[in-house]
Parts: structure tokens; sequence; C-alpha cells
């Protein structure tokens, strides 16, 4: 499994897991899965057989090892104009299902900072739905305990909203049904509050699963043009040779926006001209007069970090209350050094000052290493 992949997918999972969504606990299914949909499944399972046993599946599923998010999102758009999926897909929309979508999705499961799984798909509609619509989704949820980045196998589902309404959190819960070794198959329920709503139903085949699904939460994205702002924002970095610790931040005199005497800071770090980072992700911290917020952001680089803090301000845009320039040549390994900004944003009406506080914690560490 590609490292870049693994980082995309731990920042969808990251994005769900900052929701706060309320907590599920062992439920009932709200009803199993009927005699037609286990034909649907048994049927698609079927023609995967066919489909990754064929030469031309067996080199298409060892490039996707090789592949980023948006390779896999390619790859899986083309799945259902595979001929043996077109006349599955042919097929399914004769049947009288009360489904409004139809999916297939490639499942991989990894482990980097939060254990996760992600399930990369393509829905079409079928039902009412029928021929109308299709989608790419990504499914991620949070799990304890697995192993190095893998494709974990592959789920196909039955939902009963239509492809573009897919988006929103899940619920599975296990069937109980004797599909076989390494094939498990689940109900699905959107979450509302303490109720539990019938969504649909999946069944997954992969190397090693074992029978069921148990209790397990997931949220749906569509996958799509996020605009100039995404919702989703990058958390997960890739490993370099030094690691420092942006410690605490110091607000000496906040500034004066005319919305009383605190600012809701948020701040953007990058190392060594890369990826953006914001911190908090999705979020601002409040501080007043001489107030210090203990952030503890870690950073991982390998020659210099910068890093920018704004001042939150809805509708007229976000202000610039302080810029850092952390190069290694500056830091001590174990030692706290304090930065003040490299420009001055105080005016004669506006005496706005911040530091702060970094610590080298890592040198010379193996990319990639534990």
């Amino acid at each position: 499994m590609k490292e870049e992949l693994k980082i995309q997918l731990a920042n969808y999972a990251a994005l769900y897991q900052s929701m706060n969504l309320p907590e599920t606990h062992a439920a009932q299914s709200p009803r199993g899965m009927t005699a037609e949909e286990q034909q649907v499944f048994a049927a698609a399972l079927k023609a995967w057989t066919t489909y990754s046993q064929s030469p031309e599946g067996k080199k298409d599923l060892a490039a996707v090892e090789h592949m980023d998010l948006q390779e896999v999102r390619a790859y899986v758009a083309t799945l259902p104009d595979k001929p043996v999926f077109v006349e599955l897909i042919k097929w399914i929309r004769s049947l009288d299902l009360p489904e409004s979508s139809f999916t297939i999705g490639l499942c991989f499961e990894a482990e980097l900072i939060i254990g996760f799984s992600g399930t990369i798909g393509v829905a079409v509609g079928i039902g009412n739905s029928s021929g109308a619509q299709s989608a790419e989704f990504l499914a991620a949820s949070l799990e304890l305990g697995l192993e190095v980045g893998a494709m974990a196998g592959v789920q196909f589902g039955l939902w009963n909203s239509a492809p573009v309404n897919l988006e929103g959190n899940r619920v599975g819960i296990e069937l109980d049904l004797d599909l076989g070794v390494g094939i498990s198959a689940g109900v699905y329920c959107r979450k509302d509050d303490d109720d539990l709503t019938f969504s649909g139903v999946a069944v997954m085949a992969g190397v090693g699963l074992e029978d069921g699904i148990g209790i397990v939460d997931c949220y749906i994205f569509i996958l799509g043009d996020q605009g100039a702002d995404p919702y989703l924002k990058p958390v997960v970095q890739p490993r370099k040779s030094n690691l420092l610790i942006i410690e605490s931040l110091r607000c000496v005199h906040p500034s004066n926006d005319g919305a009383g005497n605190e600012n809701e800071v948020k701040f953007i770090f990058q190392a060594d001209g890369d990826t953006l980072y914001p911190y908090p992700t999705y979020d601002y911290f409040s501080m007043k007069e001489g107030e210090v917020w203990q952030c503890g952001r870690s950073v991982w680089f390998n020659e210099k970090v910068a890093v920018t803090i704004y001042d939150e301000d809805t509708g007229s845009g976000d202000d610039v209350v302080g810029t850092f320039s952390i190069s290694k040549g500056q830091l001590s390994p174990g030692k706290s050094v304090t930065f003040h900004s490299t420009k001055d944003y105080s005016s004669r009406t506006d005496a706005v000052e911040y530091t702060i506080n970094v610590k080298w914690v890592a040198q010379d560490v193996a990319p990639g290493g534990a």
C-alpha cells in the first residue's frame, strides 16, 4: 500500500474522528437480508472472482498497491464498465429491489497514528435511480489493532439512498449468515441521535477476514471537488528526519479587531515548503492578553518550518497576527527556544504581539521508521 494513500485515507479518518458523533453501543439489526439480496451478493462475489482471477484483473489489482487516492478513485470508477460487472449491474437493475444504489468498493486497512480502514468505491443507480447517476465515495472507519497498510478485500453494498445522497454516518451491525470463510455481512443504519434507521446491506470478502463485522461506525464521503476552502484538511504528516514540538503560543497583546478583547487564534505550519497544515484542524483557540495556549503540536521537518498565526474573523477574512521562521540551526536538541514574529504587526493603534516556544525533540530519524 502506497504511503501517500495511507496518509490520504488517514486524513479522512481524522476528519471523521473530529466530528464527535454519538457513541454507538451494541444493537439489534432492524432487519435481516432478504433472499433476493443474498442472491445479488452471491452473483457479485462470483463476478469479482471471475474478474480478480483474470489476467486483466490480476494486473489491475497489482497496480492498486502503488496508487494514491486519486488513482484508486479513477480505477474504481472503471469497474462498472468491465464486461463482467456490466452484465451484473444490468441484471440487478432488472430486479424489483427496494434499494437505489449498488456499490463496489476496495477496502484498505492501516495503522498511521490512528488505526483506520477505508473503502474507496463507486455507486451506481438502481431501482428509482437506475441509470440516472453514479458517484465515487470513500467510507472511513476508526479501528484498533490493524496491521501494516494493505488492501483488505472488496465490498458490495445495496443502499436505499441514490448515489449522490450516500454521504453521512453509518453503523454496521453483524448479520448471522453462512456465507463462507473470509466473507462478512452486515446491515447498515443511519445514526439519528439514539435511533438507528435502516440504510442498506453489504458484504465484504477478503483474505483473513473473520466471519461477521460486529459493530462498526463509519462515515461515507462523496468524493468530488471540495472548492477553494475544502472541508477535508490535511492532518497526518509524512515522517522526515527531524521532529519538533510547538509547545506553546503566548498572546503578549491581541489584535484589536473591534469584537472584544480576545482573538480567535489558529495557525498554519509548513515544513520545508511542503504541505500547509492548519491547527487546530477544524477550530480555533480563544486568547486574551497574557494568556498561553499549550498547543503541543508536533511537526516533522528536514531543515525549516514556517508558522503563520491568524485571528479568525468571520466574514471579513482572517487577520495575520504573527509569522515565524524556524530553522534547524536555531534549535538545540531537547531545549525550548522562544521565537518572536519575523514581522512587526503592531501599529500606533494596535500593539499586536505573539511568541511561540519550540523544542527539538528528535533528530536524524529514518524516514518511515518506527
